[in-house]
């Protein structure tokens, strides 16, 4: 008699259960409206320069260079030509920009052929550059002096023929290195 009584309450038990975790007090909720993605302001001291290298995930990271007052835009395309410092290394950052080989770019490399254009020579084709690389370029020297909202930069490589549209630095959103 034992053993069905516990056969029993146990088949209660089995049928019971998921009527009372059903009726537990939560409700259905439906999704909630956030708003626009998070973005990320890099506190940079002023006049530090800011170079942008890649993230083992594939995004920017911007990396203040505190080491270095304020840079020219020639003078970051030169660090940034230099590759990731020890610094950004330790935290895993790489960059996807051809490297020179420490060859410094020629103070002509850079122009501005219009006020809120700035033109920049490489020293390699642009046409093998990745969307990343040219974002790493592109937002490196829109960052510098500060004037991140006043010009556009226009890529040209070592191609006869081709100019790449002046683009700016939209979207970056990334993590910064501290």
């Amino acid at each position: 008699m034992s053993t069905t009584r516990g056969r029993s309450a146990a088949a209660a038990a089995a049928l019971l259960s998921p009527l009372l975790l059903a009726g537990c007090g939560i409700k259905p909720t439906a999704p909630v409206d956030s708003g626009s993605a998070a973005t990320v302001t890099v506190p940079v001291p002023a006049g530090s320069a800011v170079l942008y290298f890649v993230s083992p995930d594939g995004h920017l990271v911007p990396s203040p260079q505190r080491d270095v007052p304020g840079l020219a835009p020639l003078q970051a395309l030169n660090r940034l030509l230099d590759g990731p410092g020890e610094r950004e290394l330790a935290a895993g950052l790489t960059t996807q920009v051809p490297s020179t080989h420490g060859k410094r770019l020629e103070s002509s490399a850079v122009s501005f052929p219009q006020r809120d254009v700035m033109r920049v020579q490489l020293p390699f084709p642009a046409a093998d550059l990745t969307s990343t690389a040219r974002r790493q370029l592109v937002c490196t020297l829109v960052s510098t002096g500060g004037r991140e909202d006043r010009f556009t930069v226009a890529l040209k490589g070592t191609e006869p023929a081709l100019d790449l549209e002046p683009v700016g630095c939209q979207g970056i959103g990334e993590r910064p290195l501290a």
